[in-house]
């Protein structure tokens, strides 16, 4: 077994092998679900408000192996100098295969956003040190695919890359693997979410590019129809427009733009979604997002 970590801006990545960590087991705790409750007076029980996901740990239990006495505290302040640090990572679990040979490899194509939570100490056992690192997860529970729709669409599903995998709901046809369309008025397109985890521009990653519009006198709108959400331009646009919904900020050919919007996002339910504009002859459409996973 083996992690690999990387820094959140994709800087600087690494495996605990590659630093003389061994890697016993990779522990994710399941995403904890916090109920919110209410009470009224002279009513039995409760009232029901909704819940919400809290942070998920993960454990990785390790062991050392020094070449002499002298070279153990040198291998342990390396551990702390690698692991011992403010800014969230990713962490990505990595096991070698049923038969136990050859490197280890990524599992799921998947990874998590996190931060190294309290402290650990590493018990000493002749020339061998064993600890566990835990981690916390940062902003959402959930995992995250390694590749995302753009990777998906440019080089398709390979067995042999590691960034997607068994257990990702992926499927294996042209139509899902498309998240570029050009697209016709009146004609409906389809955009597959491969995660078990709905998407919301205001938490998750997601990237529309709407481009080399054609015939918008008045406004444009893009709308899904699987859900209700859509997202409306009170202004015409050419076809020299590039408009981007990147997460929550909108831009025009790189130029704030919110606020000639109406101010409302496309999200992402499970599976299929299907899509329409309007206010327009046609126009270019391109997703770009991740995966979430329970």
């Amino acid at each position: 077994m083996d992690v690999k970590i990387t820094k959140s801006d994709g800087s600087n990545s690494f495996t605990l092998e590659s630093k003389g960590i061994i890697v016993q087991d990779f522990i994710v705790s399941s995403v904890p679900v916090s109920g919110i409750y209410g009470g009224v007076e002279g009513r039995s029980g409760v009232v029901d408000y909704g819940a919400t996901y809290g942070v998920r740990t993960i454990e990785i239990p390790f062991y050392i192996k020094a070449s002499d006495y002298h070279d153990f505290p040198l291998l342990r302040d390396v551990l702390f100098e690698i692991t011992t640090n403010k800014e969230p990572v990713y962490i990505s679990e990595m096991r070698r295969s049923v038969y136990q040979t050859g490197e280890n490899k990524l599992v799921g194509g998947k990874r998590y956003l996190v931060r190294i939570s309290g402290e650990y100490s590493i018990e000493q056992m002749f020339k061998y040190g064993f600890g566990t690192l835990t981690y916390e997860t940062v902003a959402l529970p959930f995992a995250e695919s390694i590749g995302t729709t753009k990777d998906l669409q440019r080089d398709g599903i390979s067995v042999d890359s590691e960034l997607w995998g068994y257990g990702m709901g992926l499927l294996y046809d042209d139509e899902s693997t498309t998240y570029t369309h050009n697209v016709i008025a009146g004609r409906s397109f389809r955009i597959y979410n491969a995660g078990n985890v709905p998407i919301h521009p205001f938490e998750q990653k997601l990237k529309i590019t709407i481009s080399n519009v054609i015939g918008s006198t008045d406004r444009f709108q893009i709308t899904n129809l699987t859900n209700g959400s859509r997202a409306r331009i009170n202004v015409p646009l050419r076809p020299t427009n590039k408009v981007i919904y990147d997460g929550p900020n909108v831009t025009r050919n790189n130029l704030a733009f919110l606020r000639d919007t109406r101010k409302d996002f496309i999200d992402l339910s499970l599976g299929w979604n299907e899509f329409n504009i309007y206010f327009c002859d046609s126009a270019r459409i391109e997703f770009d997002f991740p995966f979430y996973y329970m």
